[in-house]
């Protein structure tokens, strides 16, 4: 076997399969570095990333100034949210070979992840002059100018990776081709990342049903009655992670948009953002959830969650313990959970504070995303760190506190333009800090 055959494996999504020739390899000859440069590549590309740590540094210390090492080392530091370690490879990768774009793309996308956008811009510029049209680099530039709301420049940018990564595939139907803007057609439209991206950019929908002879929406199967309620001028399937679909034979499209793809034609200024409403939850659930909550007693009904993402997308950055909304927890509320994952911190929670945190698993952890939606439409306020739930109170129109970390992501860098309801409290220091600013604000509003 041959150092070919194991990059065609990894490149053809087998890599265990090619792991098992590196062990082979390395069996022979562990101090073989390119095959503990692939080993650790392959481990990073499979987000197996402690194990990319230990095979990169072991290559490292074989072949020390080999600037592809260093950039991997620091991809998998920067996986991992430990963006000091990252900059420092990159940077040793920059010094080592300045001829290679992928350690300024990564740098790129490092300074996103820090709020510092006109530094990331100069070094995808750096790296499209070295790979003009490089997809990574005018995505990360993109990101950047969305970062400051330079809207139309970012939408540019941002449909750079379209079908080009598992994390944004493109779907096709038929014949049709990319949507331009051309009004008067028949258009599918289809969901293309996370259950938060989908639900952020469907405030777009009312603007492309307006524009078009026919829309067909395709979502994800939780996403289906709420889009079918929301937008009931288009017909909508949640058919979108299945292979195989037949109703797309009933219709003759003109063309085919994402739904991360429609805010180039209709968010092009800030003026452009409508903040109303878009999204209507199911009227008889809305009824059941505000008995229930109703039946608690007077006081405020309060959504909160304390985590959100997962470590690739800074789950560490953007999530805290629950004991760290004690202060707000104390307050004269009944507080909801929203965490759409199993919370049992809250029943120890209750046990150690005599707090009780309602944490219904058949409204935050369905299958159906109406669900959450009457659950949230009925609530008082959310009060929520950077996750999906923010795009949905946002899109029903509900008042919703966003504490965002230091370093958020573009969406939550530019002023409040999403929706009218959305309040930012953004961390300067501690999370504890911004908890009692929360705690204020909160008592001002409902302690009175």
């Amino acid at each position: 076997m041959t150092l070919e055959a194991i990059i065609e494996l990894s490149e053809a999504g087998q890599p265990d399969e090619a792991l098992k020739i590196c062990a082979d390899m390395l069996n022979e000859n562990p101090d073989n570095a390119p095959i503990l440069y692939s080993a650790g590549r392959i481990f990073l590309e499979a987000e197996r990333l402690g194990m990319g740590l230990v095979f990169l540094n072991k290559a490292l210390t074989l072949v020390p100034n080999k600037g592809a090492i260093w950039n991997a080392l620091g991809r998998c530091h920067q996986e991992m949210n430990r963006l000091e370690e990252a900059e420092r490879c990159f940077r040793k990768a920059i010094k080592l070979d300045d001829q290679d774009y992928h350690p300024l793309v990564n740098m790129g996308l490092l300074l996103l992840n820090r709020c510092e956008p006109e530094r990331a811009i100069e070094y995808c510029d750096r790296a499209l002059k070295l790979s003009p049209g490089n997809k990574d680099a005018l995505l990360n530039r993109g990101l950047a100018f969305l970062q400051l709301g330079r809207w139309e420049e970012g939408w540019e940018g941002y449909s750079a990776n379209l079908g080009t990564t598992k994390h944004r595939k493109e779907r096709i139907y038929g014949d049709e081709t990319r949507w331009n803007g051309e009004k008067g057609k028949t258009i599918a439209c289809y969901g293309e990342q996370g259950i938060g991206d989908e639900l952020s950019f469907a405030s777009c929908l009312p603007d492309l049903i307006r524009d078009s002879k026919k829309v067909v929406i395709e979502t994800e199967k939780r996403l289906l009655g709420l889009f079918k309620r929301s937008f009931p001028e288009a017909d909508v399937y949640g058919t979108r992670y299945e292979n195989e679909i037949s109703w797309c034979f009933d219709y003759q499209f003109d063309y085919r948009v994402p739904l991360g793809g429609l805010p180039m034609f209709y968010r092009l200024k800030d003026e452009d953002f409508p903040k109303t409403p878009y999204l209507k939850a199911d009227p008889q659930r809305v009824i059941q959830w505000k008995a229930l909550l109703d039946s608690l007693g007077p006081e405020p009904k309060i959504g909160i969650t304390w985590t959100g993402g997962i470590q690739k997308t800074g789950k560490q950055r953007r999530s805290f313990s629950l004991e760290t909304l004690l202060p707000l927890l104390k307050q004269k509320a009944h507080f909801v959970s929203l965490q759409y994952r199993d919370s049992p911190e809250v029943e120890d929670f209750e046990g150690m504070y005599g707090i009780k945190i309602h944490h219904w698993k058949r409204a935050v952890q369905s299958d159906d995303y109406d669900d959450t939606a009457a659950l949230v439409e009925s609530l008082d306020l959310v009060i929520s760190v950077t996750t999906a739930v923010i795009h949905l109170a946002g899109g029903l129109g509900k008042e919703c506190w966003v504490l965002t970390p230091k370093q958020p992501m573009w969406r939550y860098c530019p002023s409040e333009y999403l929706w009218s309801g959305l309040k930012l409290y953004r961390q300067k220091d501690s999370w504890s800090n911004l908890v009692q600013q929360v705690t204020g604000d909160f008592k001002e509003r409902f302690c009175r």
